[in-house]
Order: structure tokens, then sequence, then C-alpha cells
């Protein structure tokens, strides 16, 4: 896995043999051994960097001679020209320095502050030697996961949660049943626990400095932050919007030297992204999809493709797939994004691989319906009807531990289960004391968007294969964050939850306009529900809208052809006879269960993490 890993011991006196514990975590930080990577290991400090498999060069890790301070990265990082000039101007540089190296001159300009001058998806490490001084931090939003254990010698770091238990030194290893019952009951652990008891993830802009003094870990930011400006006008609004959006593909437009992978499907997140590439960049894209050979992602970007003469590849998901590629893929989607995507994601990770021998960049419209959305929110795999429940009770706790145990979920777990609703309900609580800080219910449901649910599912989805390419969305740039807070769109200004009709055509018509203003042609080509962007700008094509969302009684398609890999994966599921295995779960209606795809993968999960580090 691309990412940062380290060892910073608390005490000097403590007998850890860096240099072997270090070597097995960047064995496993690594997919492969063509990644490049690089370490550094003192007496008392080891840590170290790898960067996809198609990158290049590896500018994430930096040593600045002149301060000597080293910074390990993982993922992307953006200074603005102002500051880069600023910089350039102040310290003498030159050259074209890239945006890493600049790090090290803002540290030492802004010290722990640096981090409000950069933007961007990252985790960053960084050891000052000369004063002795180390910081871990993340990005505001805390996109990419990022992982720690610690004790009273040392503390352990990494993107993944294999390299922590590969250096050897947690000692005895525990699953924690109660993240397993987060997990199925919100469809990922909502809490900062993991399936390892001890091991924990980052907050969202959360920071640890460790020195002379001690470990202080704090928070830099909340969403809070963006709430609370006064609304610009829809036209400004909209003027606002599409120059954030701009400006957040410009950063990545800097870096991307020749191709650059866009996904192009059914929907129109990822359409709305592609209109600011077209007609100039048309030459440089590369274009794809995936799907099963009939579904509206496989047909719908080939008849786009066609029209507007774009290089556009399919990944088709048929019976070759599903006989050679479904099974190796779903075993590492699950161990890639540290268990917490199942099997049923594994035709991001079977495309994304194959992309990467095209460019190392991937431009997606991840996270485009959740910002631009504000009318009824419906709980599915993405956001859970038990998360939302918690929302629309006021987080009624009792309720929730309520809705937990007529689920049947403590039935399939071999825990104490006084102790693991205790538990449950005391992490329910640090939700509820997180969420009490806020204003209104909207506030509260962006807070479960942007500090929860972005982080635990989009993020792990995204690190399950960023080992072969950097991914990034313009809807979760935090700049443009900045300039769409600002809005009349933010949904903030809105009473949560509400079943608006005028909202739902304000989301769909924001759509529309961005498209219009920067490609029109791809306004007309219709989605995957069977309307188009342009239909939501006259009154028959909403009376079209109207009919295909509410009126049509379509049978859904299986697009992914999910419904083939059950079986494909629980009968190859490999699970040695493991005491763990038996201590965390029971034989409560099996033949019923093994049908949730995330069950059977937290059991896979759970029975490689044991046959190979217990």
């Amino acid at each position: 896995m691309a990412g940062i890993t380290g060892i910073v011991k608390k005490n000097n006196n403590s007998q850890i043999d860096l240099d072997s514990s270090i070597a097995s975590m960047m064995n496993k930080l690594a997919y492969s051994q063509v990644q490049l990577k690089q370490t550094y290991i003192t007496n008392s400090i080891a840590f170290g960097n790898a960067v996809p498999i198609s990158a290049k060069t590896n500018d994430h890790f930096i040593h600045n001679k002149q301060f000597d301070l080293f910074v390990a990265i993982d993922g992307l990082v953006f200074i603005s020209d102002e500051i880069r000039n600023n910089l350039s101007k102040d310290f003498e540089l030159i050259g074209a320095n890239n945006d890493y190296e600049l790090i090290p001159y803002l540290f030492h300009r802004y010290k722990t502050d640096f981090m409000k001058y950069i933007t961007g998806w990252f985790n960053i490490f960084l050891y000052d030697r000369m004063n002795e001084t180390c910081l871990l931090i993340n990005d505001p939003l805390g996109y990419l996961p990022l992982y720690f254990y610690e004790n009273n010698d040392f503390l352990i770091f990494a993107s993944k949660i294999e390299c922590i238990l590969s250096s050897r030194l947690m000692g005895k290893i525990e699953f924690d049943s109660v993240t397993i019952a987060e997990h199925l009951f919100f469809n990922y652990p909502l809490s900062d626990h993991t399936y390892l008891i001890n091991i924990s993830t980052f907050s969202n802009g959360e920071c640890i400095i460790i020195n002379r003094s001690g470990i202080e870990r704090k928070k830099y930011w909340s969403i809070s932050e963006l709430f609370n400006y006064k609304p610009l006008s829809e036209k400004e609004s909209l003027y606002s919007i599409n120059e954030g959006l701009k400006n957040a593909l410009n950063k990545v437009n800097a870096l991307n030297k020749s191709k650059l992978n866009i996904s192009l499907t059914g929907g129109w997140d990822s359409r709305v992204v592609l209109s600011y590439y077209l007609p100039e960049f048309k030459d440089s894209l590369n274009l794809y999809s995936f799907g099963a050979p009939d579904s509206s992602d496989i047909k719908i970007p080939h008849f786009i493709a066609g029209k507007e003469n774009l290089n556009y590849t399919p990944y088709i998901l048929d019976q070759n797939y599903l006989d050679n590629h479904f099974i190796p893929n779903a075993e590492k989607t699950i161990i890639l994004s540290n268990g917490t995507r199942n099997y049923k994601r594994t035709h991001y990770l079977y495309a994304i691989q194959q992309i990467a021998a095209i460019s190392d960049i991937l431009m997606t419209g991840i996270f485009g319906d959740e910002v631009f959305k504000v009318a009824q929110a419906v709980g599915g795999t993405v956001l859970s009807q038990n998360a939302l429940n918690l929302l629309n009770n006021n987080f009624d706790i009792d309720r929730s531990i309520d809705d937990l145990t007529y689920s049947k979920i403590l039935n399939i777990l071999s825990a104490d289960k006084f102790e693991l609703i205790d538990e449950f309900r005391e992490r329910l609580i640090n939700i509820k004391n997180h969420m009490s800080k806020f204003e209104s219910k909207s506030q509260q449901y962006y807070s479960l968007r942007f500090e929860f649910n972005l982080r635990k599912y989009f993020g792990n989805e995204v690190n399950s294969y960023n080992d072969f390419v950097y991914c990034f969305s313009p809807f979760i740039d935090f700049d443009f964050l900045g300039d769409f807070a600002k809005t009349s769109y933010l949904g903030t200004h809105f009473s949560f939850n509400s079943n608006s009709i005028k909202l739902k055509k304000m989301a769909t018509h924001l759509y529309y306009q961005l498209t219009k203003i920067n490609y029109a042609p791809l306004t007309k080509y219709n989605s995957s529900r069977g309307y188009s962007m342009k239909d939501s700008s006259t009154i028959l094509g909403n009376a079209r809208i109207f009919i295909k969302k509410y009126l049509s009684n379509k049978t859904k398609i299986d697009g992914f052809n999910t419904d083939s890999t059950d079986d494909i994966f629980q009968n190859n599921l490999f699970i040695k006879t493991a005491n763990n295995l038996n201590e965390l779960f029971t034989a409560y209606d099996i033949e019923k269960n093994l049908k949730n795809p995330d069950l059977v993968s937290l059991k896979y999960f759970v029975a490689y993490i044991e046959a190979n580090y217990a």
C-alpha cells in the first residue's frame, strides 16, 4: 500500500530492534517490489514511505538539509501560488520546487500551524531532527486512513493495519467484537476503533506532536468552520461553485504530465468533471468505466464517447472476469481496505490496476452527490439507515441499542452481550457529544457525512487501491468546500431531510448549469435513471424527470454482477479453522448470514490476520 509508516520511541531505554521492525513494516506498506519507497532510521525513530506503482519518482519523501527536517507524505498536497511565490522569495529558492519540497519551509516559518497553509488529501509525518520533534497530521477531512498503536515505550503509525502487525511489537493480537458489531450495524465502524483492540484510527483534522515533553494530541479543524456564512445570491453562488471546481481541477492539472484517467459512468458527477476538460484537453483524457455487459455504466459511457469522439475503455465484468479475476481481487480488496470494504467492491480494484498503466492520476466524481443534494436522505450502502435513524431520533441511544438487539447482530457474535452493549453505548455517547456542539440537525448531518461517512466509507475505498494511482475528486477539495460553504446551495440553509420537490430540482438544475457553462453537449445525454441534465431546464423535461423518478416501475438491474459474486466468493472462501473465528462468531443462522457480504468479508479478514500474525 502506498502511504507512510513508522515507529517513534517514547523511552530511549526501550529495547526495540528498529531496523528489523521497520523493514517488515515497509514490506507490508508496499504492495509490489517495483514501488518506490524510502526509509530513515536512528536509534530512537524509524519511518518511511511508498508511492503508487504508477509513480515514476518518489517525491513524497523529503530531507531538507538547511533545517535538518525529514518529511514523509501519503497522498496529495497542494500549496497556493501566492504562498509558493512568497516562500520562494523569502527563502531565495531557485528552481521550480514542487509542493512537497516546500513543506519544510512552511514548518520552519509556522511550526505546527503549517497545515493551515496546505490543502489536499494527506497524512504527513515530519521529523525535526535538530529539535528532536515529530509531528503526525492528516488533512482536515481525514480522508486517507491513518492507524496508530501506542504503549508506554513507543508509538507506531501506518497507512495500513498490516504494517503495525508486521512490526511484531504489539504482543497479543485481539479482535474487537464491538467494532465488528458497529460495522454490521452501520455498514462500517463509526467510531475510531478498528477490528483489532488497541489499534485506532486518526480522527479528521488531527495532529500528534511528540517531543522531549511527551505526546500532545489535538484537533485543529472541525466541519463547523464551514457553517454560518451569509449565503451568496443564486447567481454569485453558481459562479463561486464553478470557479471553485475549476480551481480544484487545476491543482491536479499542474501535476499531470500526459494522460489523465477520468471515470465516466451512467451518473452525473463524473460528467460534471469531464465538462471542465472538453474540448480543450480531449486528447489527453483516458475515460473508463466498468460494469456488466448490458449495464448502464457500460452502455451510456460508450454512447457518449462515440458521439463526442472520446478515448474510452470499458472494463467488462463478464464471465471471464468472474472466473479468472474476481477471487484474487476480492481478497486484495478486503485486505488493502483494512477489512472495511467487502468483496462487492472488487470491480473498483480490478479496473484501477489496469488504468494505472496509463497514468498515476485518477480523476473521479466521488462525493458529488453528497455535496450537491440537500433533499431527503435515504439509507443505503453508503449511509446506513441505522445511522440516519440515530440522527432522526436526536441521538436517542437507547433506541439504537434496541435496534441493535432486534437486528440479531448480537446473536452472530460470541462476545458477552452485556459487555458488548455497554461498550457500544459508550461509543454512541462519544458521537452524541460530538454532535451536540452543532446548532441544527442539518449541521449534524453534514458532520455525519463529512467527518464520518467520507473517511470511513470513501476513504477506505480509496485506500484499497492507492497502491496504483493517486485518486482525486474536486468535490472534496478543501478549498472548493470553503467556496461552496458560502453559497446558497449549502445544505445547512435548509431543513434536514426535507422531501421538497423544489430542493430536489435545485440540485438537479445545479448539475445542468455547471455542465452547460463548461461543455453544453454533455447535458443532453441520459443518465442511468432515464433522463438528462437538460431535462431540468424545461417544463416537459421536469415532467419526464418526475415520471422516471417516481412513477416508473423499473426492475433494478445488477450492473456489476454482484449477485453472482455472492456464491463465487463464499464457495471459494478459504478460512482456516481459527480460534479467533470461533471466539468471535457463532454458528447462529449460518446459512442466512453467509449471504451478508460484510459478515463474510469480515470473517475472511479475521482469518487472514490470524493466519499471518497471531
